[in-house]
């Protein structure tokens, strides 16, 4: 497996070198001269909240020094998040609408069904669209700016 210094991302063979259990040598990158990844030392959740304050650092050691492209399943992930993400943006979507309406009327269960998937379908074509235009937006932009079709 090929590893990146998290500071500049310069390829490194190896992260660290280990003496005897427990005892670790981190490896100082050639072309920066600083640890290659000090998140190896680190505990889960610090890396945790600088990949939640966007740390190139973290998303570094994460993307390209612990996910092994040959045993992870990139796409059936890709898959879940987006399934993931449209139900997230759909109860979000069904939280505004309902605190918009300010409803007193009781709702029942068929309502609520029925409800729930005009909202999906909304969130689902939405995004859809979305997509859509920013695909052709960035593809127009790209093929009249730089020549480049790709």
């Amino acid at each position: 497996m090929d590893y990146r210094c998290v500071k500049c991302g310069f390829r490194i063979k190896t992260l660290f070198v280990q003496y005897s259990p427990g005892n670790i040598r981190l490896m100082k990158c050639e072309n920066c001269r600083a640890v290659a990844d000090e998140y190896i030392e680190c505990e889960i959740m610090i890396l945790l909240i600088d990949l939640i304050l966007h740390k190139p650092q973290a998303y570094r050691h994460l993307l390209y020094n612990v996910i092994n492209r040959e045993t992870v399943n990139l796409e059936g992930l890709l898959w879940k998040s987006t399934i993931g993400f449209i139900l997230l943006d759909a109860y979000r979507s069904l939280l505004l609408r309902r605190s918009n309406e300010e409803q007193s009327s009781p709702m029942n269960f068929s309502s609520l069904v029925w409800l729930c998937r005009k909202m999906l379908k909304d969130v689902v074509f939405g995004n859809i669209m979305f997509l859509c235009v920013f695909l052709l937006a960035s593809r127009f932009c790209l093929n009249t700016s730089a020549g480049v079709s790709r």
